[in-house]
């Protein structure tokens, strides 16, 4: 049986210290363990170390970095504090890398603890991360429209963006274009969460900014309330 994922916008002047705090609550374990992946700001001790603080004074016990960059395969110790975590956590920075960091063997790994119930929660891009997948451009100021669709984890069955409302969504709107007709991506504004049930439907603290693909374009299809 799946568990929850908590889909956190963070952004700037935001304070997520109490969406963390209810979070944590709902998991029904006191003081959970977190295993924090940092491969979409390049394992930077600073942000681990501001997110393992928030965590904890939110109520979380300990909290262990997972390395993971420059690795083909995770060493054991990796695996096992992975499997051994009541929550996976996946931290800010660059979306693109974020994945890109994580060996195949992990990828595999964090889709069975998925499969086993396994709650996971992202802050900014880690909450993109979670989602179906995002834009990729090899050049995107000189060839603005060369996007194509990148995988995420696929966790979430939809494509996300978060804390970007002031530039009007370009990415996610750029996603949702690539996506097939119908398919529905969601903005979540700074200070923003979603919750994304078992069963995939999505409960959001805020409304959300969603957009629907019409005949390759991206359309406002207004606020998603939940």
């Amino acid at each position: 049986m799946r568990s929850k994922l908590y889909l956190l916008a963070g952004g700037p002047g935001s304070d997520i210290t109490g969406d963390l705090r209810r979070c944590l609550a709902e998991l029904g374990i006191g003081r959970p363990s977190v295993a924090y992946i940092g491969t979409a700001n390049s394992e930077n001790p600073a942000f681990f170390e501001r997110m393992a603080s928030l965590l904890r004074i939110a109520g979380a016990g300990e909290v262990r970095a997972v390395p993971l960059l420059g690795k083909e395969q995770a060493t054991e110790e990796d695996l096992r504090t992975l499997t051994d975590s009541d929550l996976v956590f996946l931290s800010g920075g660059e979306v693109e890398d974020g994945i890109a960091g994580i060996p195949a063997d992990v990828r595999a790994l964090l889709q069975q603890l998925r499969d086993m119930g396994r709650p996971f929660m992202g802050v900014s891009a880690g909450a993109i991360m979670l989602g179906a997948a995002c834009p990729h451009w090899d050049d995107e100021d000189a060839r603005p429209e060369d996007a194509v669709l990148f995988d995420c984890l696929g966790f979430a069955p939809a494509v996300f963006d978060t804390h970007c409302e002031w530039e009007d969504w370009v990415e996610l709107r750029k996603a949702v274009s690539l996506s097939p007709e119908g398919y529905t991506g969601y903005g979540i504004p700074a200070g923003g969460m979603v919750t994304v049930d078992p069963d995939g439907s999505l409960t959001p603290s805020v409304p959300l900014d969603a957009y629907r693909c019409e005949n390759g374009a991206a359309v406002p299809a207004g606020k998603f309330r939940g």
